[in-house]
């Protein structure tokens, strides 16, 4: 009896060793879609092969390509290799059938000059640069409306749009050119809408992981950079000016220095203490005119008050010195980065704009760019000493 079983078990075993596996169906390359930004970089692509039926199959041979190697080359191994700015496709194929993924190189050129007036973009436009020579960089980086493919919509976080703020901040721009005789701001713009990026966060809530919402990100704030250095070399000190949109229910601007609505409700005596200075956006400042900080957050030279002379109601301001319990921006992580709470001779302010009356129509942007426009020009003369000749270029 045993005799009988062994011999159909050995028999059995003989013809499961000589089935042959089964064919490739499906090949599958990760990941699908690369970013390189460097020359030289590199990426190892993995290609996963299966049956018909959905099963691996160990071992399988692969053979790699890619549709342009001007762009990028590649191994045995699925390594790929950056050579040049451009896009190409990569194949991984097993016997009759392949799958590919996308990668994409992207060298920025160096630009030797930024040339005042002249526009600069990142890749794919996302991000908009537009150069200037006055001590002031203005951005907006909520007020984009593109929605790319290749970057998936943020999953958690604030995705409402700044509407109309894109609108306002070249407004402002051109209302900052007249009024500053020629003299040209620094701009920068996030054309991207809020789903995709929120430049106004630190990386990872920014982007969510999309290399490409991460790349915009980058630009983004080193365009603020590169203006600020600039700034910096050209006039020793200078104003960041970040705008944003507020559909809070009191319809007033707000500028945030990084002090909170409870900072504010203190007493002006209270607001002087060293600590509230040495955490504000405008640190620089602070440390470097003669005056108290109350007077320079909401005294009757305060931007709150000269906005008010325009007849914009602003928070803080002699009029209005805090929030009074109400919902209240103080500032974001641009903010943080970009004025002078960490050091360096540019302070900063985020600006909050309600709707109705100051963003909602062309007339009304057209009206507020002008008031803060004249409102930047009295407080840069008389706070950090600036006066402009008809070029536009403070001495």
């Amino acid at each position: 009896m045993r005799t009988w079983l062994s011999a159909i078990l050995l028999a059995v075993l003989a013809c499961d060793g000589g089935t042959s596996p089964s064919p490739p169906a499906y090949v599958a390359v990760s990941p699908q879609q690369k970013l390189l930004l460097e020359r030289g970089s590199t990426i190892r692509f993995e290609a996963r092969v299966t049956d018909a039926r959905g099963a691996a199959i160990a071992g399988a041979e692969v053979a790699w390509s890619v549709a342009d190697p001007s762009v990028a080359t590649i191994d045995a191994n699925g390594q790929a290799i950056a050579v040049a700015t451009g896009g190409t496709e990569v194949r991984a194929t097993a016997g009759d059938v392949s799958g590919t993924a996308r990668l994409e190189v992207y060298i920025p050129q160096p630009v030797a000059e930024y040339v005042p007036g002249r526009t600069y973009f990142g890749r794919n436009r996302y991000v908009e640069y537009i150069a200037g020579d006055l001590p002031l960089v203005v951005s907006a980086g909520h007020g984009g409306g593109e929605e790319p493919d290749e970057i998936p919509r943020r999953s958690y976080g604030t995705l409402a749009r700044d509407s109309w703020t894109q609108e306002t901040t070249r407004a402002v721009r051109d209302s900052i050119i007249a009024h500053f005789g020629g003299g040209q701001p620094h701009i920068v713009i996030s054309r991207l809408r809020r789903t995709r990026l929120d430049p106004n966060r630190e990386i990872v809530e920014a982007a969510q992981g999309s290399e490409f919402a991460e790349q915009a990100w980058r630009e983004y704030h080193r365009f603020i950079v590169i203006a600020r250095d600039r700034i910096a070399e050209d006039h020793g000190r200078g104003f960041y000016v970040d705008l944003h949109g507020h559909s809070h229910p009191t319809p007033r601007v707000e500028l945030g220095y990084l002090l909170t609505g409870s900072d504010l409700s203190r007493s002006d005596a209270q607001l002087n203490a060293p600590r509230f200075p040495e955490q504000s956006s405008i640190r620089s400042l602070a440390r470097r005119v003669d005056l108290s900080f109350a007077d320079i957050v909401r005294g009757p030279e305060s931007l709150g008050a000269l906005l008010f002379g325009e007849r914009v109601t602003t928070v803080p301001s002699p009029l209005i010195p805090d929030p009074h319990g109400e919902p209240f921006f103080s500032g974001g992580y641009s903010t943080r980065r970009h004025g002078s709470l960490d050091g360096g001779v540019i302070d900063g302010v985020q600006i909050e704009l309600h709707g109705p009356g100051i963003r909602d129509t062309e007339e009304n942007r057209r009206r507020f760019a002008g008031a803060l426009a004249r409102s930047l020009r009295f407080f840069l003369e008389t706070h950090y000493r600036f006066g402009w000749d008809q070029a536009g270029i403070p001495p």
